[in-house]
């Protein structure tokens, strides 16, 4: 709730921690974009995202139904505008997700159904007759996912590059660490200066460019396994909001490691994983006892 804090004092009054990246950036929007304790927007989003059903449920706990509700409303409302500020497209499409599914768990599914309903009856209205506020809001999503051309073609250039690293390395990896060094050269030549690092913008790539298969089969599987037993605490569990934080965790996760321009040092996202893993562990390791004392 503090970050949240942070980062409205920022949209509000363009200012920012000393180690912002909106302090260094020459662009017209990045003065009132938030990037709290994080080097830019980005990050800031995907700590946004990750940790949302988190706080959410530990909200959710509250024994005062007042305060819980205002805390549900405030937190949720807050990090929307946040996210949408940060100009961010998977964060926007992974926290609609997360309400969706938190709010599928909490409810019966006809309340969930006229709550949708509602709600998007309710926006089709304030599109005609909206704030200024909530325009410029409407407005920014819109930009957000057709304004960003350059941004794309780049990226799609740099996992050409990585692609063709990869086979020309024969699937065994080019080394650790070597590909944002690589991919420097490759987009700007050799007569850069030395140590120079171009984040190839894909965890994915990343790692199957540096460590090749060897390192990446064992990653991959990691995380897919992880995702199967979210599924199933999720489905087993009848789709209860509790049971989705770590099937949510780690949807946050894999929309970050493709948004983000680099994971390695982005300790939020490794804290997420283990969380989700922790919550994982202690619900098959109840479920292993309940079975052994029966």
């Amino acid at each position: 709730m503090g970050i949240l804090m942070i980062g409205v004092w920022e949209c509000l009054t363009g200012n920012h921690l000393s180690q912002s990246g909106s302090l260094f950036y020459e662009t017209t929007t990045s003065a009132f974009q938030p990037t709290g304790f994080q080097f830019n927007t980005n990050d800031f989003a995907s700590l946004l995202t990750i940790f949302f059903p988190i706080v959410i449920m530990h909200i959710f706990t509250w024994k005062r139904k007042l305060i819980m509700l205002s805390g549900l409303l405030s937190v949720g409302s807050l990090s929307l505008y946040l996210v949408i500020m940060t100009n961010s497209r998977l964060a926007m499409v992974v926290l609609i997700l997360e309400i969706f599914i938190l709010l599928f768990g909490w409810s019966k599914i006809w309340s969930f159904v006229a709550v949708y309903v509602l709600g998007i009856g309710a926006l089709l209205v304030s599109t005609f007759h909206a704030s200024d506020f909530v325009q410029k809001l409407l407005g920014m999503v819109a930009n957000s996912f057709t304004d960003k051309g350059d941004s794309t073609t780049e990226r799609m250039q740099m996992y050409y590059a990585s692609w063709d690293m990869i086979k020309q390395s024969n699937f065994m990896g080019i080394g650790a660490g070597n590909l944002p060094i690589r991919l420097d050269e490759y987009m700007y030549g050799f007569e850069r200066v030395s140590d120079n690092y171009w984040a190839p913008h894909n965890y994915w790539l990343e790692a199957l460019a540096n460590g090749g298969l060897l390192a990446f089969i064992p990653l991959l599987a990691f995380f897919i396994g992880y995702h199967i037993f979210a599924i199933r605490y999720w489905v087993k569990e009848k789709y209860s909001a509790a049971s989705a934080i770590p099937l949510l965790i780690g949807i946050a996760f894999v929309a970050a490691s493709i948004g983000l321009s680099s994971t390695i040092d982005k300790r939020h996202l490794s804290l997420g994983i283990g969380i989700g893993l922790a919550l994982l562990n202690i619900r098959y390791l109840e479920k292993g006892r309940i079975q052994h004392d029966d």
